[in-house]
């Protein structure tokens, strides 16, 4: 049953991360918020939580910082005494170009988008085999992997680190978990509004999405218990221009 299920999100205190909390919890999960410099957004969310009704905790943590990662999976394990899945959601998006990108922006992109979902997905996994059960993970990548665009280069390659790690995991960590992957396409403007509506106009549906369709597509994911190792593009059809 969904109602004894604990679901981590990480980077949950903002944006796509907030909506799937809201939309997990009220599918009845318990969620643990994890975030990291978002802390007030996290407290309110989870008073937001309290409110309606839905049970969470937050758990404040630097993703980036992989010695730590053991001490911070412990914290959310002890959030309610197990975990069931994680939603690997954080994530910076620095508009950083080749010329401008430096060694720390680059470790900084691979360590939270590729290192830190792969050691937790390897700490579920060894939690949930010594349980006895079976967990999910679900990655959050890009549609733009299809066809990157030149700017972010740091950012796109350990995105498609992590695309390529979904795969690799999801035949590794069978059969104690299932690894998959949603590829968001544009469903928040990111404070560029004319782009946002000039490719809604480009896209095959025609419109641009919301981070509902996000939450639709990982949440199936999360039960969908015959299918891993697959990315879900939740684009509009981007991935096919």
């Amino acid at each position: 049953m969904i109602q004894d299920r604990v679901v981590v999100i990480t980077g949950a205190a903002r944006r796509v991360g907030k909506a799937l909390s809201l939309h997990l919890a009220k599918e009845g999960y318990k969620v643990v918020l994890h975030c990291n410099t978002s802390q007030d957004e996290a407290n309110s969310l989870q008073q937001e939580l309290q409110q309606m009704g839905y049970e969470s905790r937050v758990v404040s943590g630097d993703l980036t910082d992989l010695d730590g990662l053991p001490s911070l999976f412990d914290c959310f394990m002890g959030s309610f005494g197990k975990i069931d899945a994680i939603v690997n959601s954080a994530s910076v998006f620095h508009n950083t170009s080749l010329e401008e990108t430096t060694v720390q922006r680059w470790q900084t992109d691979m360590a939270l988008h590729a290192a830190a979902p792969f050691f937790l997905a390897k700490m579920l996994y060894k939690h949930s085999k010594e349980r006895d059960t079976t967990g999910a993970v679900v990655n959050i990548t890009d549609t733009c992997l299809a066809s990157p665009p030149a700017n972010r280069p740091s950012y796109y390659l350990s995105k498609a680190t992590l695309a390529q790690e979904t795969t690799i995991l999801a035949k590794t960590l069978a059969p104690y978990l299932r690894v998959n992957a949603v590829a968001p396409g544009l469903v928040l403007s990111n404070a560029d509004d004319a782009y946002f509506a000039k490719m809604g106009k480009r896209l095959p549906l025609q419109r641009t999405g919301t981070p509902s369709d996000i939450c639709e597509a990982v949440s199936y994911l999360l039960s969908a218990s015959f299918v891993t190792g697959v990315t879900i593009a939740v684009d509009g059809g981007h991935h096919l221009l």
